[in-house]
């Protein structure tokens, strides 16, 4: 299959030195036949790029759908080899081919989540290039590493000064659509309270919401990002990537125990709250150290992260959450400890034909007594 381009060709640098560089545009489908993902991994360890999210994928596809002037700009990095140029001046033309069972001419070097996202919105979605012309893998390897290390983000109060000279309706509501915030609460809290597909939409006890909504404090929100950031997943080391993994979890945990979403709901609770997030991270860490396990774990893919959240639902009850604790609070890190290897023990219980309540120390044994002998149940030992 041929290709060509119209392209402005040119040397960055004043003195000609450096890579040749081509700037042109084409449909994202059609880049997508010509490019390659040389993905970094035990047998190829000189390649750029990791495994793609689909949690990024998606976040661009839902970035185009929510509103039609969203668009990105942005250009994609691409080495090209085996590229006839030809003309003179700065436009010229760009022609090269591929060939069946032999390398694309274009390697990504950045830009793969970009041109999966586009091309998942429309295959017709144009995309901006920048083309490294005959770049070899080390310039390519150099490319990717700069790119990825030399970019800083826009400080908040920036983001804030910027929005001063425009009305609030104008400039908040597209940044929506990008999952961004000029709350003062920027990060996870604004995007579960606001996302369509996010289980706490409209329940964040602030006052954007009606009093009577105002459930989950937004400490419990930053806790339980915090705490499944703090984990260690690189899939999660992006804002947008983290969000769609809470998003996923918790979508599981509200349509199996939907009775807990309600006013004062321990799980609800800040305590719950991460306590359930680090449960299921630990859970996800102990998979994927095991190659039997490992292919089912994704914390970047929203699907697997749900299909391990009903797992490990199954391994749980949901009185835990609706039973009186021993204590008021458990919000210190010797009382998070405690109510983490109750979530233990409750585990072990379930998968072993257990009752549920054998062993635990947060659930109140007044509670428990009083439970057990309402069902007919051998009371707990003192």
């Amino acid at each position: 299959m041929q290709y060509e381009y119209d392209a402005f060709v040119f040397h960055q640098r004043a003195d000609s030195s450096g890579p040749l560089l081509a700037m042109f545009h084409a449909p994202a489908g059609q880049v997508s036949q010509w490019a390659d993902v040389d993905r970094l991994g035990p047998d190829n360890r000189l390649a750029p790029q990791r495994e793609p999210k689909k949690s990024r994928i998606a976040s661009i596809r839902r970035f185009f759908a929510d509103n039609p002037s969203n668009t990105i700009p942005t250009a994609i990095v691409i080495g090209l080899r085996g590229v006839i140029v030809e003309g003179e001046g700065v436009v010229r033309k760009l022609r090269f081919e591929t060939q069946e069972g032999q390398p694309h001419p274009g390697l990504i070097i950045d830009g793969q989540h970009r041109m999966r996202g586009l091309e998942a919105v429309d295959p017709n979605t144009i995309i901006p290039v920048v083309g490294l012309i005959e770049a070899s893998d080390l310039e390519m390897a150099f490319q990717f590493l700069v790119i990825n290390n030399k970019s800083a983000k826009v400080p908040p109060d920036h983001l804030r000064a910027l929005a001063l000279n425009y009305a609030d309706d104008q400039l908040e509501t597209r940044l929506k659509s990008a999952r961004l915030a000029l709350n003062a609460n920027l990060g996870s809290v604004g995007v579960l309270d606001e996302d369509p597909d996010s289980p706490f939409r409209g329940m964040v006890a602030w006052p954007n919401n009606p009093p009577e909504q105002r459930i989950v404090v937004p400490a419990a929100i930053e806790a339980m990002a915090s705490e499944a950031k703090s984990l260690g997943f690189g899939e999660l080391e992006d804002l947008d990537s983290l969000n769609a993994f809470l998003i996923a979890m918790w979508t599981v945990i509200k349509e199996e125990w939907a009775d807990l979403f309600v006013a004062n709901s321990k799980l609800l609770s800040k305590v719950g709250m991460t306590c359930m997030t680090q449960f299921v991270c630990s859970t996800i860490k102990t998979w994927a150290r095991n190659p039997r396990l490992r292919d089912q774990v994704d914390p970047g893919d929203p699907d697997k992260v749900r299909d391990v959240t009903r797992d490990v639902l199954a391994t749980l009850d949901p009185q835990f959450f609706e039973a009186e604790w021993a204590s008021t609070s458990y919000d210190t890190r010797a009382g998070r400890d405690l109510v983490m290897a109750d979530l233990e023990a409750l585990s072990f219980n379930i998968s072993s034909n257990e009752p549920w309540h054998e062993g635990l120390k947060v659930i109140s044994r007044t509670w428990l007594q009083q439970r057990l002998s309402e069902s007919g149940g051998a009371p707990p030992p003192e």
